[in-house]
């Protein structure tokens, strides 16, 4: 089986065991026409671009849009107290995306492996504490807007005020550290990210890499549309195939379904497949979805991931492990260079307007 040396967190014990009550006995023949309805992928777009153009909404449509909001993060972010809530929302969601956010008015933890710095002075104890809980607060309405523009997920919330049943609960889901964010799909915990530090980011990666959903990064477009998702053989032969032009590198992106770095490279993945079209084109191949996916990573001899193999007109010529995006990106170029290929010039952005001689005065004026 692939490993990962920083792999991010499987179910454990006591998780396992929670969710999988929440579908013992559960009968096929008892779903719902809004649950096979809710099967049918709805995207969403987490851009702040989606609210469109809000420089120039009156004080009147600012305060209505945000009483509107606010309505909607009620409805669709819901606040779980007890065990029994926690697994009814999970069995009430089927295949679903459920994302729960695990959060304290008081605490705000960093996640980070190493222990928390001890402050001696109060002055900069206060501070620290006030910066990191505006953190957790930015989180939470990062959490919140991704609910309301993503209308196939569902949205858990679990607030810890020490009261025995929140706190029961908190135990359950394995939760050590405050904030943390996890992601289910069918009962099984897929992921979570612990502590606040990099969780806003964590959202939009679990969101794309789980959940499908279009961001800035994509441009808009689901990634399953840049990134082909492989599934089975047919599906990595379909993908093989496809370019039969020796000057398209074809990139195989071989990952696990809960390893941290697979997940925190995805998007550098969506995004090089939007960069890079006609040049280079990419597919993702999760190895432990289905027996047929965990035979292939079995042939093609993948020992850690995320492994990325190059190949050209179906035939492999490289490959790369690891999950930083600068030496991606470089091995890509490498790989064309060998084949006298140059990358396609950047993205045409606006051009600045030219200063005028006095403009430019000013500033030197200033500066001095």
């Amino acid at each position: 089986m692939a490993s990962c040396s920083t792999c991010g967190a499987g179910v454990g014990p006591s998780s396992s065991a929670l969710v999988s009550r929440a579908h013992y006995g559960r009968k096929q023949a008892s779903l719902s026409a809004e649950r096979v309805a809710a099967q049918a992928p709805r995207r969403c777009l987490l851009a702040a671009a989606m609210a469109g153009n809000r420089a120039n909404e009156a004080p009147q449509q600012r305060m209505e849009r945000q009483l509107r909001e606010s309505a909607e993060v009620e409805e669709r972010v819901v606040s779980i107290d007890t065990e029994e809530e926690f697994l009814q929302a999970l069995d009430e969601a089927g295949p679903k995306l459920v994302v729960v956010e695990v959060q304290s008015e008081r605490v705000c933890e960093t996640g980070m492996d190493e222990p928390e710095p001890e402050i001696h002075w109060k002055l900069d104890a206060e501070q620290e504490q006030a910066r990191r809980m505006a953190k957790c607060a930015a989180v939470k309405h990062t959490i919140q807007r991704t609910a309301r523009e993503c209308p196939d997920v569902s949205f858990l919330y679990l607030e810890t005020d020490g009261s025995p049943e929140r706190e029961a609960l908190v135990q359950k889901l394995g939760v050590k550290v405050l904030p943390t964010l996890q992601f289910y799909r069918d009962g099984k915990l897929l992921w979570e990210h612990k502590g606040v530090m990099q969780m806003e980011a964590g959202v939009g990666e679990g969101m794309m890499y789980y959940g499908d959903a279009p961001t800035t990064t994509s441009g808009g477009e689901a990634p399953s549309s840049l990134v082909a998702d492989i599934t089975s053989r047919a599906g990595l032969q379909q993908f093989l195939g496809a370019a039969s032009d020796p000057k398209v590198l074809q990139v195989l992106n071989v990952a696990l379904t809960s390893a941290g770095p697979c997940i925190k490279v995805f998007p550098a993945v969506v995004a090089l497949s939007r960069t890079f079209k006609g040049f280079a084109t990419f597919g993702r191949l999760v190895g432990d979805v289905n027996g047929d996916t965990r035979a292939l990573i079995k042939e093609l001899n993948i020992i850690e991931v995320p492994t990325f193999i190059f190949f050209r007109a179906g035939k492999e010529v490289g490959r790369h492990v690891g999950s930083s995006r600068g030496d991606l990106i470089g091995q890509i170029l490498l790989q064309q260079e060998r084949e006298g290929l140059s990358p396609p010039p950047p993205p045409v952005t606006a051009k600045a307007k030219p200063r005028s001689r006095a403009g430019m005065r000013r500033g030197r004026t200033a500066q001095q």
